[in-house]
C-alpha cells in the first residue's frame, strides 16, 4: 500500500531524516570501557554533584551547572529557560520542600562530537517516611571554555508500566512514500522474527540526472541496558547512527546523532506525529554538523 508522508520540515535534507536516517557517534556501553574516559568521568562527576546540590537545596550551585541559556524540562510542565530563571525556580521549590536524599545513576553516556554528549539515567529522591520517587533523565552536555555544562535536561516519571514499547510503533509497518521538488523517498517497516525489533529499509533518489541514490537499514527496538527505545542505522554510504525515542503523550520525540560517511558528526531533535492510518508528519530542529 502506498502511503503519503507529509513533511513539516520540508524537503531536501529533511527527506533523508524523514525516512529514518539518524546518525550517532560513540556510546559508553553499560559496564564497558568509554572511548573517552576523561570526558566520561567528568560528566559522571557533574551528575553526582548535581544530585548533591539538589539534596542540599543549593539553588545557585544547581543553576551553575547549566549554560547561560540552558533549559530544564519536566514531564507535563512548561520548560524553564536560562540560568537565572533556573536559580529562581529552584529557590522557590526548595522553600517548600522537606529534606531529601538524592541518588543519581548514569545508565549511558554517548559522545555526539568533540564538545557535545548525552547522558541518560535515573534520579531517585527519598524524603522521610515516604517511598522513593524515581525519574528518568536525559541530559545534553556542551563544552564551553573547557568546561562541560548542561544545555538541556529532561526528566519524566520512571514508570515502566506506562513506558512506551516498540509495539507502540506497530502502525509504521508497511510501505511509505514521499516526493518533493528535488528528491523522492520510500521506506518499508517490518517486524523481526520475534517482533522485538522493527526493521526499516529506505531509499532516496534525486530527480536531477547524474545524482546518486542512497539507501540503508534501520533497526528500532528497546535497549535492555536502559529500557529506552532506540534506533540503530547503517547507511549504504558508510554512515552509522543511533537515536533515542520517547513518547511525550502527543508525538514521538527522537534525539538523534551520529557520524556521516566523511567522519563528521551530526545531531538533530526530531518530532514524529501520526496523522491517521496512512500518514505522519516529521519536524526536525536543532540540526548540527560538527557542532555548528
Amino acid at each position: 500500500m502506498r502511503r503519503q508522508l507529509a513533511y513539516v520540515a520540508g524537503i531536501g535534507l529533511c527527506a533523508a531524516i524523514a525516512v529514518g536516517i539518524i546518525y550517532a557517534q560513540n556510546k559508553t556501553p553499560a559496564g564497558g570501557e568509554s572511548p573517552r574516559p576523561t570526558d566520561d568521568a567528568a560528566i559522571r562527576e557533574i551528575s553526582q554533584s548535581l544530585a548533591k546540590a539538589f539534596e542540599k537545596g543549593d539553588a545557585d550551585a544547581l543553576a551553575a551547572f547549566w549554560t547561560e541559556d540552558g533549559e530544564y524540562a519536566d514531564e507535563g510542565k512548561d520548560p524553564v529557560h536560562g540560568r537565572a530563571a533556573l536559580a529562581k525556580a529552584y529557590k522557590d521549590f526548595f522553600a517548600k520542600r522537606a529534606a531529601v536524599k538524592v541518588e543519581a545513576k548514569t545508565a549511558s553516556i554517548r559522545f555526539l562530537g568533540k564538545d557535545t554528549a548525552v547522558e541518560e539515567g535515573t534520579f531517585t529522591v527519598t524524603a522521610k517516611d515516604t517511598p522513593p520517587n524515581s525519574a528518568r533523565y536525559s541530559t545534553l552536555y556542551v563544552r564551553q571554555e573547557g568546561k562541560w555544562l548542561i544545555a538541556m535536561l529532561k526528566e519524566w516519571d520512571d514508570d515502566l508500566s506506562a513506558q512506551a514499547t516498540v509495539q507502540d510503533l506497530a502502525w509504521l509497518v508497511g510501505a511509505w512514500a514521499s516526493e518533493g521538488a528535488e528528491l523522492q523517498a520510500s521506506t518499508t517497516y517490518e517486524w523481526s522474527a520475534n517482533k522485538k525489533f522493527l526493521i526499516s529499509r529506505y531509499s532516496i533518489t534525486a530527480k536531477k540526472p547524474g545524482e546518486r541514490a542512497s539507501s540503508g537499514t534501520q533497526v528500532i527496538g528497546v535497549d535492555p541496558a536502559t529500557g529506552f527505545i532506540r534506533g540503530w542505522l547503517f547507511d549504504s554510504e558508510g554512515g552509522i547512527g543511533e537515536s533515542t525515542w520517547t513518547w511525550d503523550g502527543e508525538r514521538w520525540v527522537i534525539d538523534s546523532a551520529g557520524t556521516l560517511p566523511d567522519g563528521s558528526g551530526t545531531t538533530s531533535l526530531n518530532f514524529l506525529t501520526r496523522a491517521g492510518d496512512d500518514g505522519f508528519t516529521w519536524k526536525s530542529v536543532r540540526r548540527t554538523l560538527e557542532g555548528e
